[in-house]
């Protein structure tokens, strides 16, 4: 009988310390036990697409200084985090200087696939143009479409003649730069994520051509600098502009590909 009380007495001890070591247990990943299906943990990102289509807009709109960084900084990366699935995803932005362009240019990365693609000036007769290229330089084709667009929308009337200022080229080019994106990123994210994602790599874009134009004379930057009229007041204004404006222009870029 003693010998039984002793070993209840021992049991009742080892039960105390257990519940008072509990709260230590959580650097041994006891939560991992309780709940196989832990909520996936955020990724460290510069910018974190999740939220009310307000609360992106507001994000994205103080992203100048930080994207103008990447320029500035060759090599530096921005992250965009969004929500995919049950999980995150990454996409990552630098600009790169190599043989496939004279100019550094916008790369992107999607940590999902692994794809990325090297974002490039064009001309297609009167209009600038922007292509997705692979490291050979050799243009992506995704789902039968060549990934390079000019800087015009099908059905809008818009000419040359007709745009009437470097706010409506860029405007232009946040919605064609959508769709592109959309056709080469390939999974399904709301078409409002997808606008921020353009509106902050088409101004990385422009940043890079007019920083670019301001120190090297190369012909192709010229003439698009020329053409558009674009400068880094106009960038800076648009990211200044009216809450209401961003909501409104990432929901028209959205419907571009519908």
């Amino acid at each position: 009988m003693q010998s039984g009380v002793k070993l209840d007495r021992r049991n009742f001890i080892r039960i105390i310390t257990t519940i008072s070591l509990l709260p230590l247990f959580k650097a041994c990943k006891l939560d991992d036990l309780i709940n196989p299906n832990p909520s996936p943990e955020k990724p460290k990102v510069d910018l974190m697409l999740e939220g009310s289509e307000e609360e992106i807009a507001w994000k994205v709109k103080n992203q100048y200084e930080n994207i103008k960084s990447i320029y500035e900084q060759q090599g530096k990366e921005f992250k965009i985090g969004f929500e995919y699935g049950n999980g995150y995803g990454v996409l990552r932005l630098s600009f790169v200087k190599d043989d496939l362009a004279t100019y550094p240019h916008l790369r992107i990365v999607n940590d999902l696939t692994g794809d990325r693609a090297n974002i490039l000036w064009g001309m297609d007769g009167i209009y600038p143009s922007i292509k997705f290229v692979d490291d050979s330089g050799e243009t992506i084709v995704k789902n039968g479409y060549k990934l390079e667009f000019p800087l015009k929308l099908a059905g809008s009337g818009k000419t040359t003649s007709s745009v009437n200022s470097a706010r409506d080229w860029l405007m232009i080019g946040i919605k064609v730069f959508a769709v592109a994106f959309a056709i080469w990123f390939g999974l399904s994210i709301s078409k409002f994520i997808i606008s921020a994602i353009a509106f902050v790599a088409f101004n990385a874009m422009v940043i890079g051509l007019i920083m670019i134009g301001l120190s090297v004379i190369i012909p192709l930057v010229k003439w698009i600098l020329d053409v558009t009229g674009i400068t880094l007041d106009d960038v800076i204004s648009l990211f200044k502009e009216a809450f209401d404006l961003f909501v409104s222009t990432f929901r028209s870029a959205g419907k571009t590909r519908s």
